[in-house]
């Protein structure tokens, strides 16, 4: 199986994020400058391997870093069960109709209207998914890639969801072959 996991390039939210500090509350973050030149470079990385499928979480940062680095050549499946573990307000993504409006060529309306962790509040008004759903969730995921037989596919998704697949954590744009067998 050649599975390819890469994590999005930097988002407005990496680039300022500071874990001693409050969180600065940028939800469903976009990439930055530095996220496109990641995702640009990238793309050439990818331009050498067999890649004949996409599979891409629904934030905004996965959606601008799948973009870059594949254009239109190649469809994409959106997929909410590959998104980041939610930690932060970067976590919390956007409504399907809103996302629908910015990226119309593509299909969000499998997706609930809330499609990202969603349990008890903290003092951020944010549901902070516990690291054994994040694991449950990473381990059905890897079970369907086996059950499907799924190939020649690149997973655009994120740095806690790639870890608890792998126990590799990802730098931004880094790709990694993965094979959940």
């Amino acid at each position: 199986m050649t599975i390819y996991l890469i994590r999005h390039a930097q988002s407005a939210f990496n680039a300022v994020y500071d874990q001693n500090k409050p969180d600065p509350m940028i939800f469903d973050a976009p990439i930055t400058k530095l996220g496109e030149s990641q995702a640009q470079q990238t793309r050439t990385e990818i331009n050498q391997l067999v890649i004949m499928n996409v599979i891409v979480s629904p934030f905004t940062r996965t959606l601008q870093t799948a973009h870059l680095i594949f254009g239109n050549r190649l469809p994409f499946q959106i997929n909410a069960t590959v998104r980041e573990q939610l930690c932060n307000s970067c976590d919390v993504g956007s409504p399907p109709h809103e996302l629908a409006r910015d990226y119309p060529h593509l299909d969000f309306g499998h997706l609930d209207e809330c499609w990202w962790h969603d349990g008890e509040k903290d003092h951020r008004g944010i549901s902070v998914e516990p690291d054994e759903t994040l694991k449950e969730r990473a381990n059905a995921f890897a079970e369907l890639l086996e059950r499907e037989r799924i190939h020649s596919t690149a997973i655009v998704s994120h740095g806690n969801f790639i870890r608890a697949l792998t126990g590799i954590q990802p730098k931004n744009c880094e790709v990694i072959k993965f094979d959940p067998l």
